[in-house]
């Protein structure tokens, strides 16, 4: 009578348990902190959103005279200035502040800001501004 084998071996299993562990470890590396990441993806994000924004302002103001007004002789680069673009009318929560400068001689020219984030990692994104007057 030969006897067939069921199920695995205290070997099979540990040899198992150690693999699992072993790509845990080399794993973990990967997702240890991801928060300077995800608050420079923030960063970038707010500042695409700020570009896209001042370039529908310029084409509202170029139409038909509307929009916000954005001349760089007001310090435009506040959060107050830039949260008026926004649709909330508001900057975005979490981004601690704008700070930048530039001339605005015509309508068209642009300047930048830089958008920095509240955690205070040091991360900061670059907005272009469209000036709609001098």
């Amino acid at each position: 009578m030969v006897k067939s084998q069921k199920g695995f071996t205290l070997v099979e299993l540990v040899v198992v348990i150690v693999l699992l562990g072993i790509l845990g470890v080399t794993a973990l590396g990967k997702f240890e902190d991801l928060s300077g990441d995800a608050s420079d993806a923030a960063n970038s994000g707010v500042a695409a959103e700020i570009s896209s924004a001042a370039a529908i302002n310029y084409a509202a103001n170029i139409v038909n005279g509307g929009g916000v007004a954005m001349d760089a002789g007001n310090d435009d680069c506040t959060t107050a200035q830039l949260g008026a673009l926004f649709q909330s009318g508001a900057f975005p929560n979490g981004h601690a502040s704008a700070a930048g400068a530039g001339t605005c001689a015509a309508t068209g020219d642009t300047y930048t800001c830089s958008i920095t984030d509240a955690a205070g990692l040091g991360l900061a994104a670059t907005a272009t501004v469209i000036c709609t007057g001098p």
